[in-house]
C-alpha cells in the first residue's frame, strides 16, 4: 500500500469548494433564522469547508506543476509551524514578523545568473 498512488480529481475538489461557498452565501443572504434555526452554524460550516477545499484545490498538482508541498524542505516546514504557533500565541508579532521575513526574502532570493560586464 505504501507505493500506491491515489488518484485525486482536482476538478471535483474545485466543484465541491464552489458548491460549499455558494451554499454558504445563499444561506446567509436568503434564509432567516425563523426559517432555519441552525442558520448561523450551517453557514459557518459550509464556509469553512468551502475555504478548506479551495486551499486543498490550490495545493493539488496539475499537469504542468508538481504539488505545492513537493519541494518543501523539512526546515521550511518546521519554520512555518513555528510561525503559526508564534502568531497563535502572540498575535501582535504577526506584522513585524512579516516585515522581517520580507526583508530576509529580498536579500536571500536567487539572483539572476546574467551579469553585465563593466568593461
Amino acid at each position: 500500500m505504501s507505493g500506491e498512488k491515489i488518484p485525486i480529481n482536482r476538478t471535483l475538489v474545485g466543484l465541491i469548494s464552489v458548491a460549499c461557498l455558494i451554499t454558504a452565501g445563499c444561506l446567509h443572504l436568503f434564509v432567516t433564522v425563523e426559517q432555519f434555526a441552525q442558520k448561523v452554524a450551517a453557514t459557518g460550516a459550509f464556509m469553512r469547508v468551502g475555504l478548506l477545499m479551495f486551499a486543498f484545490w490550490l495545493a493539488l498538482p496539475t499537469r504542468k506543476r508538481d504539488a505545492a508541498w513537493a519541494n518543501v524542505s523539512p526546515w521550511v516546514f518546521v519554520g512555518l509551524i513555528g510561525a503559526v504557533v508564534g502568531v497563535a500565541i502572540r498575535p501582535k508579532i504577526a506584522i513585524p514578523m512579516i516585515v522581517v521575513l520580507a526583508v530576509i526574502g529580498f536579500f536571500l532570493r536567487p539572483r539572476d545568473r546574467k551579469r553585465s560586464s563593466r568593461r
